[in-house]
């Protein structure tokens, strides 16, 4: 009878309410949230807008779609370090990160007039460069200088990519010394995307992510 009664001062509440508003309109959209944070469809015009991600030949739709994931993928990466406490002892570079969006927005007075009409500011593009900045100091500071190349897998690489590619021409191969540290920071830079899926990986087991739209 309690449950029943409190369902009609619901019912009555709702009608009333519905009945007092002439209208309601979409303020803004939750696409996804992270943890305890939304992610905003504004969240994704902004990263549209400095190309967080380039744009090829899909459709609109699919493009929102990857920026979407993008940005998820950005929050969950800066959420953990903000949680783990790794956040408050890596030198970060925000300015460099701001600078970055800025010139791939087109410029200071570009960007600012497509701020101000899709409803953004400055501060939007600050702690989007905050969580950039975040990012890049710890693949930096923390996960680069984790990867070690050996000679071993130089020479490995070697005899992969230009000794069997180049098997079926009439030309010779370059000497391993003359390539060498091209190799090496093609390794490096191989193994550093593995260290940062890993790391990405742990860091969604952590992270509670529900995604809204496609």
């Amino acid at each position: 009878m309690r449950a029943l009664g409190l369902s009609l001062i619901l019912m009555a509440v709702s009608h009333f309410a519905v009945a007092d508003q002439p209208q309601v309109s979409v303020v803004e959209e939750v696409l996804a949230v992270v943890g305890n944070t939304p992610i905003l469809y504004s969240d994704v015009t902004l990263a549209a807008l400095v190309r967080l991600v380039e744009r090829s030949a899909e459709a609109e739709q699919d493009y929102r779609s990857n920026l979407l994931d993008a940005r998820i993928r950005l929050e969950v990466e800066y959420r953990d370090l903000e949680e783990s406490g790794l956040l408050f002892r890596l030198e970060l570079e925000p300015q460099t990160a701001r600078d970055a969006l800025m010139a791939r927005g087109g410029g200071f007075e570009i960007l600012e007039r497509d701020l101000s009409v899709n409803g953004l500011s400055w501060p939007d593009l600050e702690e989007l460069a905050l969580r950039i900045a975040a990012v890049d100091a710890y693949v930096e500071q923390r996960l680069r200088p984790r990867v070690a190349v050996s000679m071993e897998e130089i020479e490995s690489a070697y005899q992969e990519l230009l000794v069997a590619e180049i098997a079926t021409t009439d030309e010779a191969p370059p000497p391993i010394a003359a390539v060498q540290d091209q190799l090496r920071a093609l390794l490096v830079e191989r193994k550093l995307n593995e260290e940062i899926e890993r790391w990405l990986t742990r860091a969604e087991e952590r992270q509670e992510v529900t995604r809204f739209s496609r």
